[in-house]
This record gives C-alpha cells, sequence and structure tokens, in this order.
C-alpha cells in the first residue's frame, strides 16, 4: 500500500503570466517561452556595494546603470545602494567636467594673451 502524499509533496501548477502555459510553481523559467518567473533581486553584500560604488565613481556613465537596478527594488537596502550608486556617478561626471574646463582654460587661456 502507498503512503498517502502529504501536502508539501503536492507542488500546485501556476500559469505563466506572458504565455498562459501551465508550469510548475517550482519553476523559475516558462519552459514554454522562457520568461523570467521568479525575480532574483540583486546582491547586496559588501564586496559587490565596493564594485557598484567603483565602477560608479571610476567609470561614471556605467553607475547609472547600477543604480537605477537598485533604485527600482522594494528594499531599502537594495534602494540605498542605488541612491549611493547614483550620487557617486553624478558627483563624477560633475567632476570631470570641471577638471576639463580647468584644463582647458589653463592649456589655451595663454594663447588668448597673443597678439597677432
Amino acid at each position: 500500500m502507498v503512503p498517502p502524499a502529504s501536502n508539501m509533496d503536492i507542488v500546485p501548477d501556476m500559469v505563466c503570466p506572458s504565455c498562459r502555459a501551465v508550469i510548475p510553481a517550482s519553476a523559475n523559467f516558462c519552459m514554454q517561452c522562457g520568461k523570467n518567473i521568479k525575480k532574483t533581486s540583486p546582491s547586496t553584500t559588501i564586496a559587490r556595494q565596493i564594485f557598484i560604488y567603483s565602477v560608479s565613481f571610476f567609470l561614471a556613465p556605467f553607475g547609472l546603470g547600477y543604480a537605477f537596478i537598485y533604485l527600482k527594488q522594494p528594499d531599502t537596502k537594495s534602494r540605498t545602494i542605488g541612491i549611493i550608486s547614483l550620487v557617486l556617478t553624478v558627483c563624477a561626471i560633475v567632476l570631470v567636467i570641471t577638471l576639463a574646463q580647468i584644463f582647458m582654460k589653463s592649456l589655451y587661456g595663454s594663447l588668448d594673451t597673443l597678439i597677432y
């Protein structure tokens, strides 16, 4: 005689929101269309934060991608990482523009005083 299955053993099926195919509830992706069913939140480890902040400051435009990814997350830690990344990116861009202006003035400032 086979023992009856407990409620823990039964995994109900669910429907893919994209293609309406029936898939197991434990699936991460739809087997029919490939849509991501379970959203995974990005990592918030210290090492990941150091990487994101470094990219945000030293490779400023690329920091915007990380900022928007983390700003969309529902938890406050991820949103804080996104805000810090956005602030670092904006500061880095302003710093580069300011340094470029100072450099250009010092380089071409002496040319303005030449008499032709």
